[in-house]
């Protein structure tokens, strides 16, 4: 009786010991830890809802600028500017002028884009026409009292009822300069309707999270402030341009950025039960653990290591399926606007009678989508590439008209394979930055690919406007998402890095009107030949 006694007491002392040494070192050292990975959650769900807030601010200013785009291409007609130039007009020039909007600029805009749903043009010289009757000559003076006269943008969002506008429709105003002499001509007025804007706000409009878009006078534009502290007090607490404070009303955080573009305000609103996480919650359950670890230490030893080990597995999986994922989506990724554009090229074309036009700019496109949506992570030649950049010249010398000179120079690496689409989103950024203001007869467009020991070099330069300061040869910075400017340069960039690692991606240099280069660095491979290539 006496030796079970001591036995059973050598039992307890061994579990008291083994509690000693094993629970509290656990406890104290998973206490830490978890304090330390919830600040870490808690940092990477801000990081993620700052990023829904940039995201708002980006497509929301992509959006507009696409219509404002277009009302600036109709303040440059030539003869619109000659009928607001005149002193006076007689009744036989004002309906010539009135006839001529109706016929060419009216059915210029529409056919562009059919979200538009009309627009004022209202002269300095007493001229005025609408394309919509419903809308007056004085509903229309009264919102021109409100457009700035710097030829900034002025963006109306009027609310359910206001006179003279409906609520589903957003309004654009300019006031209308010589680009002669910058005598001030009148205002143009277009109005288009919310759907896009709409669809972008719902989009981000998430279960968990409430999406709101205040105007510069912090009326709601999207969404519904709830309670009275978000309707008196929210937008004076947004002073910066960018931010995030935590409200009063039941603990919400508010992550929100203001548009340098259009002066609006996104806002998203986390309730506190979403971003405040219960460290203590997860000490007690991890203390729980523990002590079913020490009872059972052996075979919960040999799950616990099995079940990290299957998890350091499983992570390094799905680490390796959300690169190649990442890398397929940025390969593929199309802007839907440049498809938008050439369709719209394509039913000019139609309209005036141009079947050859058509059927090349068809067959161009076809066979981009067609090199877009093949397997991301095979490499192809350098002159497949070569092919994609021609048939994008192709469909933008239909849209354009003028195109730059082209000298295509790979002979040094005819045989090297690269990732597919690298090069067109390089020319791409060209038109956009480069030959912003209008391509003119001297400027060029040159590729060259060669070899540099151990490396594939293909190099973009042109003789556009070049950077904003000279740059030296510096790797490219990837912070297209922020300001809204190189995101498919931001993606050429990353998928080289994905694909090859840090060492490679792109590399820029220039000088301030004179030009820039680009040149993408990875790896020299040989492309492999076909069976029907090596037998001939």
């Amino acid at each position: 009786m006496t030796k079970v006694l001591k036995g059973r007491k050598d039992f307890i002392y061994f579990i008291v010991v083994l509690v000693l040494i094993i629970l509290l070192p656990v406890l104290v050292i998973s206490t830490a830890g978890i304090r330390r990975a919830s600040r870490q959650m808690q940092e990477r769900n801000r990081e993620y809802w700052q990023m829904i807030v940039q995201d708002i601010i980006y497509d929301m200013d992509k959006a507009i600028k696409e219509y404002d785009n277009l009302s600036m291409t109709a303040l440059l007609q030539e003869e619109l500017l000659n009928i607001l130039y005149q002193e006076e007009l007689d009744q036989v020039e004002y309906a010539a002028a009135s006839s001529w909007l109706e016929q060419q600029l009216t059915v210029e805009l529409f056919l562009n884009n059919s979200l538009i749903s009309s627009f004022q043009v209202l002269g300095n010289n007493g001229f005025y026409y609408t394309s919509n009757r419903d809308i007056t000559r004085q509903e229309t003076e009264a919102l021109t009292q409100s457009v700035e006269k710097s030829g900034r943008i002025t963006i109306f969002m009027p609310a359910v009822g206001e006179s003279g506008m409906e609520s589903g429709f957003v309004t654009l105003g300019r006031y209308i300069y010589s680009y002669k002499d910058i005598r001030p001509l009148g205002y143009f007025l277009m109005s288009i309707r919310r759907t896009e804007l709409d669809r972008i706000w719902a989009n981000k409009d998430l279960e968990s999270l409430r999406v709101m878009v205040l105007d510069t006078d912090g009326s709601p534009v999207y969404g519904t402030p709830q309670g009275s502290w978000e309707e008196e007090s929210l937008y004076r607490e947004m002073a910066q341009k960018a931010g995030s404070f935590q409200g009063p009303s039941e603990g919400r955080l508010y992550l929100y950025e203001k548009s340098d573009y259009t002066g609006w305000t996104a806002v998203v609103a986390v309730p506190r039960e979403v971003y405040h996480t219960s460290v203590w919650s997860l000490n007690r359950t991890f203390l729980i653990a523990g002590t079913v670890a020490v009872i059972f230490a052996s075979v919960l030893a040999y799950f616990l290591i099995r079940s990290v080990y299957a998890t350091q597995l499983e992570n390094q999986k799905n680490e390796t399926e959300r690169s190649r994922a990442e890398m397929k989506a940025l390969q593929t990724q199309i802007n839907p606007h440049f498809l938008y554009n050439t369709l719209g090229a394509i039913n000019m074309y139609s309209v005036m009678e141009d079947a050859e036009a058509v059927q090349n700019i068809t067959d161009a496109l076809s066979k981009m989508f067609r090199y877009a949506v093949q397997n991301p992570l095979v490499p192809v030649g350098i002159a497949q590439e070569i092919e994609h950049v021609k048939n994008y010249l192709m469909i933008q010398k239909y849209r354009l008209g003028n195109m730059p000179k082209l000298e295509i120079s790979i002979e040094e690496a005819g045989d090297g394979a690269m990732l597919r689409l690298c090069l067109q989103p390089i020319v791409e950024n060209i038109f956009k930055h480069a030959f912003a203001e209008g391509i003119r007869p001297e400027h060029f467009i040159h590729i060259r690919a060669f070899r540099e020991k151990d490396s594939l070099l293909v190099e973009v330069t042109d003789n556009g406007r070049g950077p904003s300061m000279d740059v030296e040869d510096m790797e490219y910075v990837t912070d297209g998402e922020k300001n809204g400017r190189g995101i498919g340069l931001s993606n050429v960039h990353r998928r080289l890095k994905l694909a090859y690692g840090e060492s490679y991606g792109l590399r820029i240099s220039g000088k301030v009107g004179k030009g820039m280069t680009i040149r993408v660095c990875q790896p020299y491979q040989v492309m492999a030949k076909t069976e029907s290539e090596i037998g001939r």
